[in-house]
């Protein structure tokens, strides 16, 4: 429960709540928070060549920090795309049932204060569980269920793509949602105040307020990572009703509780060498049994194995088939298709039916384990679709069933190939399967038209398209321009702008002085290479632009950003493994990366709170010592920390006065016992 301000006011009167000096309550106690004022205190970092800072490092970290203390009435001026910790003039004190959350005051949205990356309940994100895997999950049930996960987010440091441990579930106040769109049709609900993530000047990642991100060009992945648990084979015990199931074992099927099976029925399973399903627990389970359903004569081994012609049926069926209880059909006007389809389950020995007309001809797969197989998995009717445990399968057969898709309902052409829909969760599940396999993708719809040959039928509705590209044509072609790091790298081949140009195969140095002098804000992903290309030539270390190019990350732009009716609550997952400023994952429709910078006090801190202060904006913002800077909410834990932040833990920044600079080198990791 997130205090009001009738909670905080008499919290504070109670006196197990501290925040002082409060200095006027009524203008700084909010509906839901308290506002805290910035102290003449700041931490400013140092432009430094050392290659890096090693965290266990105390001299580096120091060296590479200086402090700046404001006089009284004058102010410190952050510039464009500095960063510097700041503090509170407050002091205050948590109690061991209350958590502190600091949030950047939205009129002051430029500063990018300690931003969260809020959405509403509903958004989905994309996670792998160790219990399921791969899936698409709503980030307001993983928040409340505080579910062990793995996010798929990109490292600032390499901009390489895999998959980060969520360390903490935050449920934010209530928040106005906006919502943001970029040219491919990626799509995410998030708050005004939440950062998307773009390039800087030196080639480092920064972020951009949703607000202000209206033709930027941000952060989207050029692929996905492979399954931490990839499978190469579907556990038909996953998608079986037990009660409906018998299983077969030619060398003994395992110990078998046949005190719920009638004599007789016991009989028959010996002679058939099976057991019901219900009879076995899933421990006991071998895995080289058969089943099959009771009263049936087909049956299927226990791990199916996937292969590319599964992923083909299963696309098609997603596409262009339907199902009931006791069989599959699919309908098209193709034969190489239908003799495709009909192929993979004729291995298995199913029984099939043809039926041919003028119009078209249908297949029918007669085998109700079969229908229970693929309806389990993809659904049925309109609501058919990619499953989420298909993002765990090999890319073989991920490549199958999206060949099998655009063969059922798609277009295939010489420059992009695409999947027409009527179902909106199928394409957004559709574009995450043509990133996962390294291809370009759109998503967009519109009104249409659309004639049905199986039924003669002509539907009118909202039509889905997903496009596919295998390169770079007009789509994700352009990066952010690394102005400053462009002509880092080109003193440092000791080149002037005319040999650079001559380098490059340029008749003139005005078109390496456009780059440098970002006459252009963006730059074409092939004119980056041939940069790269000149000054790695030279011996220069082109590590960063690598990395840009071929890391696992590309830009699209935003094309929309638009406020909602929709007035919620917000959530937010913390990655920061072991320490690591990973801080972003995957969400919305297609694939967004996600800012979480979410500052915590936890229960049991006492103390000023350290902010962290960038200037995301094009010109200098000056900041007065006194000026209200930031909010203070508090949710209520079920119950009490038994271990609170404190001196007892040993806890590193208990009592801190002023900004304080990271002392992760007494983490454990780093040698020290934090």
């Amino acid at each position: 429960m997130i205090l009001s301000d009738r909670d905080i006011a008499a919290r504070l009167d109670d006196g197990d709540l501290v925040v002082e000096p409060l200095d006027d309550p009524e203008l700084q106690i909010q509906p839901a928070s308290v506002d805290l004022r910035l102290g003449r205190e700041f931490l400013e970092f140092q432009r430094t060549n050392i290659p890096c800072i090693h965290p266990q490092s105390e001299d580096e970290a120091e060296d590479y920090v200086s402090e700046t203390v404001v006089p009284e009435g004058e102010e410190f001026v952050l510039h464009p795309g500095d960063f510097v910790l700041g503090t509170t003039i407050e002091r205050v004190e948590i109690p061991p049932d209350l958590i502190a959350h600091v949030e950047g005051r939205s009129s002051l949205g430029r500063l990018a204060i300690v931003v969260h990356a809020s959405l509403p309940y509903d958004e989905e994100v994309f996670l792998w569980t160790p219990d399921d895997g791969f899936g698409f999950y709503e980030i307001g049930a993983i928040v409340e269920n505080e579910r062990p996960a793995r996010a798929v987010a990109f490292d600032p440091e390499t901009l390489r793509v895999s998959t980060h441990r969520v360390t903490n579930y935050l449920t934010n106040p209530t928040k106005r949602i906006y919502r943001i769109r970029l040219d491919s049709g990626r799509e995410v609900h998030v708050t005004k105040d939440h950062n998307l993530f773009t390039l800087d000047d030196h080639g480092g990642v920064t972020r951009i307020p949703s607000e202000e991100a209206e033709g930027q060009f941000v952060m989207v992945p050029d692929t996905l990572p492979t399954s931490p648990a990839e499978t190469e084979h579907l556990d038909l015990l996953d998608l079986l009703d037990p009660a409906e199931t018998t299983l077969y074992a030619s060398d003994g099927i395992g110990a078998v509780d046949w005190s719920a099976v009638p004599q007789g029925s016991q009989r028959h399973y010996s002679e058939q060498n099976s057991a019901p399903m219900t009879a076995i627990s899933r421990s006991e389970t071998p895995e080289q049994v058969e089943v099959a359903f009771k009263q049936s004569d087909t049956k299927l081994p226990r791990q199916l194995p996937l292969g590319r012609e599964f992923g083909w049926a299963l696309g098609f069926y997603i596409a262009e088939g339907s199902a009931r209880r006791k069989q599959l059909q699919v309908a098209n006007t193709d034969d190489d298709y239908l003799d495709r389809f009909a192929a993979f389950f004729e291995q298995y020995g199913t029984s099939l039916s043809w039926h041919e007309t003028d119009r078209i001809t249908k297949l029918t797969v007669c085998s109700a384990l079969w229908s229970k197989i693929f309806r389990t998995t993809a659904g049925s009717g309109s609501e058919k679709t990619i499953p989420d445990r298909a993002f765990d399968w090999p890319e073989e057969v991920l490549s199958g069933l999206l060949a099998g898709l655009l063969d059922g309902d798609g277009n295939r052409r010489e420059v992009r190939d695409t999947l027409y829909t009527a179902n909106p969760e199928l394409a957004d599940r559709a574009a995450y399967l043509g990133t996962r396999l390294g291809l370009l993708t759109s998503v967009y719809s519109r009104e249409r038209e659309n004639h049905i040959p199986m039924s003669d039928v002509t539907w009118t509705g909202e039509m889905w398209a997903v496009d596919f590209r295998a390169d770079a044509y007009n789509c994700g072609q352009y990066v952010p321009v690394p102005s400053e790091l462009l002509r880092t790298l080109r003193e440092a081949a000791g080149m002037r702008m005319s040999d650079a140009a001559d380098a490059m195969g340029y008749a003139s140095k005005s078109s390496i002085s456009n780059v440098e002098n970002e006459e252009y804000g963006t730059i074409k992903r092939e004119t980056l290479e041939r940069f790269r290309d000149a000054y790695a030539q030279e011996g220069v270390d082109t590590t960063r632009l690598d990395q840009i190019l071929d890391g696992g990350v590309r830009f699209e732009k935003v094309v929309d950003v638009e406020q909602t009716d929709r007035v919620e609550p917000t959530y937010d997952l913390e990655v920061q493994p072991n320490g690591e400023t990973i801080e972003n994952f995957l969400g919305g429709r297609g694939g967004v990366f996600l800012s979480n910078t979410a500052g915590l006090c936890d229960p049991g801190y006492q103390g000023q709170i350290t902010l962290e202060l960038s200037n995301l904006g094009a010109a200098p913002v000056s900041l007065a010592p006194g000026m209200r800077i930031s909010q203070l909410t508090f949710t209520e834990l079920s119950s009490p920390a038994e271990r609170p932040y404190g001196t007892e833990r040993g806890s590193k920044y208990q009592d801190q006065s002023g900004p304080q600079a990271s002392r992760i080198g007494g983490d454990r990791e780093f040698g020290g016992d934090q």
